[in-house]
């Protein structure tokens, strides 16, 4: 996670800005105008407070909190309970909300959010450590959105895609049959096989390694079990691993065990991208460069987000899309 002295610049202006609302209850008229989301090419306070509830939200759902009624914060007074439950999902992307732009700018004001983001934190009992955290995450959400789209919304603005949502026309793409990915200068892929099936591949871009794998979708291979299930046996196995908000949305940072040398046990930084499609789930794992703390190698997100699942038949094995060497 960066943390650059203007994202700090923006995580404290926007816990000013919350914590003299909670006290007062309204918003000083002197600083809404530098606070709005209408400036298009840059971070404002108002930005990072709806990616916050968004992630939140997101977060809430996936914990299993599947309805829109009980992903909304239970009480927010100020706001009746119907709009409530709209705000919610058009924060949510959720399919089948259509409104205006004047009603987005009435029911996203900046009052609005802020009452939304408060009653979350209180809900979740987010401490101040964990504000500061989720804040800054936002902030590099909306850094990451300016340069391509925002990352809530799968399918929409960014992938990963469904083949039938995106016209590939035009689109350098290596294939590897039910999976495609943006080309790239110096990639090279090492095909996973099973029995012969190639079932998964890893890319490899300089120091960075993306290893790709598409699954159909059924009660355990979305991302919100497979993501519970890696961590538990993570941990089980004695290894560090936590969830985390990034560039692809929920991931798994981990540090984990691994032979370095024969006799000789090492630690490796991974990160785990996961996506669910229109019924398939895209998971990634990152090592190398590219998973350390602190590391600007964004390739792999890139890769990631671009990608394109072509779901068809299903392996001998069962759940995973299979895939087909690329000629690159």
């Amino acid at each position: 996670m960066s943390n650059s002295g203007g994202e700090n610049g923006v995580v404290q202006q926007v816990r000013e800005l919350l914590r003299k609302f909670a006290e007062d209850g309204v918003v000083d008229p002197s600083i809404v105008a530098g606070s709005e989301a209408a400036s298009w090419d840059r971070v404002t306070p108002k930005r990072v407070i709806i990616a916050t509830v968004q992630i939140i939200l997101r977060l809430r759902w996936e914990s299993g909190l599947s309805t829109v009624e009980r992903v909304a914060p239970r009480d927010v007074s100020s706001i009746p309970r119907g709009d409530l439950l709209e705000i919610t999902k058009m924060l949510l992307g959720a399919e089948g909300v259509v409104v205006s732009d004047e009603q987005i700018a009435k029911k996203l004001s900046l009052p609005n959010v802020m009452h939304i983001l408060i009653a979350l934190f209180v809900e979740e009992s987010i401490s101040e450590e964990e504000e500061e955290f989720i804040l800054s995450s936002a902030v590099d959400v909306c850094e990451e959105s300016l340069r391509g789209g925002d990352i809530l919304r799968r399918g929409v603005e960014l992938g990963p895609w469904d083949i039938s949502e995106i016209d590939i026309a035009g689109i350098d793409l290596v294939d590897m049959g039910g999976i495609m990915v943006p080309s790239a200068p110096g990639m090279s892929c090492l095909p996973i096989e099973v029995d012969g099936e190639m079932i998964a591949a890893t890319l490899v871009q300089g120091d960075t390694a993306l290893q790709l794998q598409a699954f159909k979708a059924n009660p355990v291979t979305v991302w919100n079990a497979v993501r519970a299930d890696m961590i538990s046996k993570m941990r089980a196995q004695g290894n560090s691993a936590e969830t985390w908000v990034d560039r692809a949305g929920v991931e798994i940072r981990a540090t984990v065990s691994v032979v370095t040398e024969p006799g000789v046990i090492g630690t490796r930084d991974i990160r785990v991208l996961g996506s669910d499609g229109p019924g398939w789930m895209l998971r990634a794992v990152v090592s190398g460069a590219g998973a350390s703390a602190g590391g600007e190698d964004d390739w792999a997100y890139k890769t990631f987000l671009g990608a394109v699942v072509v779901p068809g038949a299903l392996s001998r094995g069962g759940d995973v899309i299979p895939l087909s060497p690329p000629l690159i």
